[in-house]
């Protein structure tokens, strides 16, 4: 699944044959892992990092342009032998004595374990279809704690930013369980599901998610989404805080914050009482003609009263040369309820950048095709919920630790055309499979800056 998310294989043509034969059984991995000479376990993720015996059949090299190879005789390496179930994509290396003999570029990979064939839709369909909950836990907890590893990483950090936000899926096709019509501001009248996720907004990693029926309102079970967040945090945090959008301003969700000493931000809900209010407040003017201002106000059934904040800039102006008075002083108003002890325009400072999640999530529906629910299954769709922001994780935790400086907000898209779609060339040298890459498609340098930071991550 996550190869795939890398690979796109929407775009690549379906196999015959089922994915079941091309499975490379448990005993055979094993045994081809019996040889390596330092602490490896079969059934280890981490074990099956460094200079693989497995991996040592294929090499890869930079070659220049000028030999000819971006002719017809340049073939771009089939995504379909790609085996996505095999954990052997991380790091392939050569021994340590071989690594001295052999360039920096070049790594190795068995042939015997790529994926010939592609598998039907209909299979991968079939195969979320028979997980069942214990499946989805156990993904869960697998995400959960190579989050927690990676989260030092490349420094440990002593503080955390939650952005929480919720989006609409919206679906196609009859008898699709948990399919309800709710919200769905471009679709207005169809049926969707209405996740919940949180993101954390130093690292960009995906925190926690939660697939939900359409018809279910932003803030409900939000509080105790919220529980599950915080029962996700790292030891060594001495810092929390929170950014949501209205959705969130329910009592349920702020409260339990101020409990746990966890600052926020989140945006008001426009009420009649609160539209009273900033009409008659005392704007200051902190940049061109946007003004801030705030007021302590005690909502229905809160226990307490909070603190708002309120910004407000002018509208555009029409074009039009008979301009009332009225239209001259229209102001958009946006109104935060929060605890922390900034100023107003700080407030509104610290929230901007909040609005990067939903460059995410449009990321995630696009390139990570989270927007195409697979299956009816409310189950097998939530599996894939799961594998997909997993997927998303792992491309976010390679660019933060591999890549150079100048990838590290850059999308899958660019991630595919810069560094896995590029043209190739598969030749046999010396009684080794070789795989020359042109030069001027990447540079040996960025090259060898990734291949230097995957050494360098360590179990």
């Amino acid at each position: 699944m996550v190869m795939g998310t890398l690979y796109n294989l929407d775009k690549i043509a379906l196999a015959e044959h089922s994915l079941k034969r091309n499975f490379v059984p448990d005993a055979k991995r094993t045994k081809n892992f019996a040889s390596l000479p330092w602490r490896a376990q079969p059934d280890s993720l981490w074990g099956h990092l460094p200079h693989s015996s497995v991996l040592q059949e294929t090499e890869i090299e930079m070659v220049s342009a000028k030999e000819g190879l971006l002719g017809s005789a340049f073939h771009s390496l089939p995504s379909q032998r790609i085996n996505p179930s095999h954990p052997l994509c991380l790091d392939c290396w050569h021994s340590p004595s071989q690594q001295d003999k052999d360039s920096l570029g070049q790594w190795s990979f068995s042939k015997d374990h790529w994926l010939k064939e592609v598998p039907y839709a209909s299979t991968l369909r079939r195969f979320l279809k028979q997980v069942n909950p214990k499946v989805i836990q156990g993904i869960t907890q697998v995400h959960d704690q190579l989050r927690l590893k990676m989260f030092y990483l490349p420094k440990p950090r002593t503080s955390l930013l939650f952005d929480f936000d919720s989006s609409v899926l919206t679906l196609y096709g009859k008898f699709i369980e948990g399919a309800e019509v709710g919200y769905n501001p471009h679709k207005r009248g169809a049926r969707s599901y209405h996740p919940l996720v949180c993101f954390e907004s130093h690292s960009r990693d995906f925190w926690h998610g939660l697939l939900r029926p359409g018809n279910v309102y932003t803030s409900s079970g939000a509080p105790e989404f919220l529980k599950e967040c915080l029962g996700k945090i790292p030891p060594g945090i001495y810092r929390i805080r929170v950014r949501a959008d209205s959705g969130f301003f329910d009592h349920k969700f702020i409260e339990p914050l101020d409990q746990e000493g966890i600052g926020y931000v989140i945006v008001a809900k426009m009420t009649p009482p609160i539209k009273n209010k900033i009409g008659n407040l005392c704007y200051y003017r902190f940049k061109k003609n946007w003004g801030a201002a705030e007021f302590f106000y005690k909502p229905f059934r809160w226990k307490k009263p909070h603190r708002f904040v309120v910004i407000r800039h002018p509208l555009p102006e029409k074009d039009s040369e008979q301009l009332t008075l009225f239209t001259l002083k229209r102001y958009s108003y946006q109104v935060f309820v929060t605890n922390l002890p900034l100023g107003a325009e700080e407030i509104w400072y610290f929230y901007r950048p909040r609005a990067a999640i939903e460059v995410t999530i449009r990321e995630l529906k696009e390139s990570y095709a989270l927007a195409k629910i697979p299956t009816n299954s409310f189950q097998a769709n939530q599996f894939y919920f799961h594998l997909l922001l997993f997927a998303y994780n792992l491309v976010n935790w390679f660019k933060r630790l591999c890549l150079p400086p100048r990838f590290q907000n850059a999308t899958l898209e660019t991630i595919r055309t810069e560094f896995l779609v590029l043209p190739a060339r598969l030749v046999k040298s010396q009684h080794r499979n070789v795989l020359k890459l042109p030069s001027e498609y990447i540079s040996k340098q960025t090259l060898d800056h990734i291949i230097q930071k995957i050494r360098e991550i360590k179990p």
